[in-house]
């Protein structure tokens, strides 16, 4: 009712929308994609894959429908170690949008909560890694206790994700605007794209 502001329960249909919408599509990409609820009964979004890294390899590498067959050519494939990333949307009360939580977990069970660290094992473009690590005091990611959960996750700071889902779709009354069942979506296509997170081409309706 107040785009792009949610109340609570606002968020929570936006989770349960999200997850009937994009839930097949994600996993069949490999994002493992769950509504979890707090042990005070609240809800958030969490979406787990796999943290790949390239490795070279033996064998011709094709780039696109072109085969390079130049011998000294790098070849690479994507591959894990077994590293998983996770990220939590989880409503702020106090902005009044989903806030953005993340954290690696490596093999070893090693919890990552390095910003720049984990913007290197997440981000393929190096274009948007330095501009994560340009942002002052620390870099683009602060550390902070997961407002559901109590432990510490990494996250993106809120402050300008209002002005930037208006920026997109302005609302009803002013332009075009997101429906409850692509909220979700389209704030993920603004904030998750310098930490690794991509969504299908579904749309945003």
């Amino acid at each position: 009712m107040d785009y792009p502001y949610l109340t609570r329960k606002e968020f929570d249909v936006c989770v349960e929308l999200f997850v009937a919408r994009y839930g097949s599509a994600l996993e069949d990409g490999g994002t493992r994609v769950e509504q979890q609820t707090s042990s005070t009964g609240r809800q958030y979004l969490v979406l787990q894959r796999a943290v790949y890294a390239k490795q070279a390899v033996s064998g011709p590498v094709h780039e696109g429908d072109i085969e390079d067959d130049d011998p000294t050519s790098p070849v690479f494939e994507r591959t894990s170690d077994g590293a998983r990333i996770e990220y939590h949307a989880v409503y702020s009360a106090t902005w009044r949008v989903p806030v953005l939580y993340m954290r690696v977990v490596t093999s070893t069970g090693e919890v990552v909560l390095d910003g720049e660290r984990v913007c290197d094992m997440v981000t393929e473009d190096s274009a948007v890694r330095a501009a994560m690590a340009a942002v002052p005091f620390g870099g683009a990611l602060g550390v902070a206790d997961h407002p559901e959960l109590g432990v510490p996750f990494l996250y993106l700071h809120p402050c300008h994700t209002a002005k930037l889902l208006s920026a997109v779709a302005p609302g009803q009354e002013t332009g075009p605007s997101v429906g409850p069942g692509g909220y979700l979506a389209a704030w993920m296509s603004l904030s998750g794209a310098a930490v690794g997170l991509s969504l299908p081409s579904i749309g945003y309706c």
